[in-house]
C-alpha cells in the first residue's frame, strides 16, 4: 500500500459539466451585458443630444424675441421719416388728369370732368 493513502486526491474539473448547455449560456451573458451597455449608452446619448438642442432652441427663441422687441421700441422712439416725393414727368401728368377730372366727390366736379373730357375727346 502506498504511503499517502488517506490523502485527498486534487480536484480536478476536466470531465464535461452536465448539461452541455451551460457554457453557452455562460458565455452569452457576456454578450448581452455588452449589447445592453452599448444600448444604455446610446440611449443616453440620444437624450443629452436631444435635451441640449431642446435649450439651444430655447434660448435663441429668447433671445429673437428681446431683439425683436428692441427693434419695436426703437422703432416708436425713432420718428418716421417720410420721404418727400420727387416730382417726375408721371406724377405732373397724374395730377394733371386727376384736377381735370377732379375726385368726383361731388356732382358739380364730376360734371366739370366730363366738360373736360369731351372738349379733349374733340380735339
Amino acid at each position: 500500500m502506498p504511503a499517502n493513502f488517506n490523502a485527498p486526491r486534487p480536484f480536478s474539473a476536466t470531465t464535461p459539466v452536465y448539461p452541455s448547455y451551460l457554457p453557452a449560456l455562460h458565455k452569452s451573458g457576456r454578450i448581452e451585458r455588452t449589447i445592453a451597455t452599448a444600448t444604455v449608452a446610446a440611449v443616453g446619448i440620444g437624450y443629452g443630444l436631444a435635451k441640449y438642442k431642446a435649450i439651444k432652441a430655447n434660448k435663441w427663441q429668447q433671445e429673437h424675441h428681446v431683439q425683436q422687441e428692441q427693434l419695436f421700441r426703437s422703432a416708436e422712439t425713432i420718428p418716421a421719416t417720410v420721404p418727400i416725393p420727387v416730382p417726375t414727368a408721371e406724377t405732373s401728368r397724374n395730377e394733371a388728369v386727376e384736377k381735370a377730372y377732379g375726385d368726383r366727390t361731388s356732382l358739380t366736379e364730376l360734371e366739370a370732368a366730363i366738360a373736360v373730357y369731351e372738349t379733349r375727346r374733340k380735339n
